[in-house]
């Protein structure tokens, strides 16, 4: 069975009935503005979806990483088993010990959770589905192509009101209330809102001040949209407030990159010659005073900017995926030292991607 077409003829409910009903076994791959997403189906069910990546089990890797299920050093421990053995991540890990199963089964189940939501808000886009044997893994458990269609459509109608009160995830959320005053709120909030209150906890134990909501959604392992919805329920419940910092750079969010790691690290050099020479040019004290920023001062801010993305980079080609934070590039960049990190906030995107803007202190 081959099929395909545009999601302007086909809606991806359409297309997702095409496949179950008939109990189709294969990949369907829908492809908008250069992101491919890519949907499992065994016999009609739905077995797994991830996000496509250049290198293989990309995506769940970078799942792994950013619900701090697994660290930078042990994914490199199963890189280098993958290398000999040529099996796929999750057995990987499971052999070596690296992970448990449980918390495997969770993460890996969040992935698909996560991608369908987000091909479910996809308007636009070709798609193409191609019969074809599939083996599932060790954690992989299908789930009825119905029950998918009902949880997505249903999180796409309610998503239109989340975000309208959060509209931005990469806004750093701060606690309004101590922990006894939020569990003084939890039930009334819990039966305003329709939010588990284990949900509503989880999310307000990881809130700290000083990382983003997409950080906290990661971190709880709730997903995207329950995560989102959990928040705004808290928010609006009076016991977390998004805090309102003075940005000096736009936040961007950035696309998966098609530069070659070599491009990257040139363009690490340059800008380390740039700040270099900005250093050399900075005004004495006897300077006369400027109206406004300092030019010099935001020039060398520009340049860090530059070579932390460009850092961003080479970890993404290196790794298969995006840091789960900046602090893990301090230990294979020596070029970062003058980089002050802690002038930056960042988080890596359900888009695969990631979001960076620089606040003042």
């Amino acid at each position: 069975m081959s099929l395909q077409g545009v999601l302007a003829d086909f809606p991806v409910a359409d297309v997702f009935q095409l496949i179950s009903q008939p109990r189709k076994t294969g990949l369907l791959e829908v492809e908008r503005r250069g992101r491919t997403l890519q949907i499992v189906f065994l016999e009609g069910q739905v077995l797994s979806a991830r996000a496509a990546e250049t290198r293989p089990d990309g995506a769940l890797a970078g799942y792994l990483l950013r619900t701090g299920a697994l660290s930078e050093s042990t994914l490199a421990e199963a890189r280098k088993r993958q290398e000999e053995t040529l099996e796929a991540l999750a057995p990987t890990l499971l052999q070596l010990d690296l992970v448990s199963r449980a918390d495997l089964e969770q993460v890996m189940k969040l992935a698909t959770t996560d991608t369908i939501f987000e091909l479910f808000l996809w308007d636009e886009g070709r798609f193409a589905f191609r019969a074809e044997s599939v083996t599932p893994g060790p954690c992989d458990k299908p789930v009825a192509a119905e029950m998918v269609l009902l949880d997505a459509l249903r999180m796409r109608d309610e998503w239109v009101s989340i975000q309208n009160g959060l509209p931005d995830l990469a806004v750093v959320i701060v606690p309004a209330v101590e922990l006894e005053g939020f569990r003084q709120k939890r039930a009334a909030i819990e039966a305003e809102s329709g939010v588990p209150g284990a949900d509503l906890e989880k999310l307000f134990t990881f809130v700290n001040g000083r990382i983003a909501a997409r950080r906290v959604i990661d971190l709880s392992r709730l997903g995207t949209f329950q995560g989102a919805r959990g928040l705004l329920a808290l928010m609006r419940g009076g016991v977390l407030r998004a805090e309102q910092r003075g940005v000096v750079a736009e936040a961007d969010t950035e696309r998966e990159s098609t530069r070659p790691p070599l491009v990257a690290c040139a363009v690490l050099a340059a800008c380390a010659v740039l700040a270099f020479g900005l250093l050399l040019a900075r005004p004495s004290a006897q300077a006369v005073p400027s109206f406004g920023g300092d030019p010099i001062e935001e020039l060398r801010e520009e340049a860090a900017t530059d070579r932390l993305r460009a850092a961003l980079e080479v970890h993404r080609w290196s790794n298969g995926a995006y840091p789960g934070s900046l602090a893990e590039l301090r230990a294979g960049q020596a070029l970062l030292a003058a980089v002050p990190l802690d002038r930056y906030s960042y988080a890596r995107s359900s888009e695969g991607g990631f979001t960076l803007w620089r606040v003042r202190p």
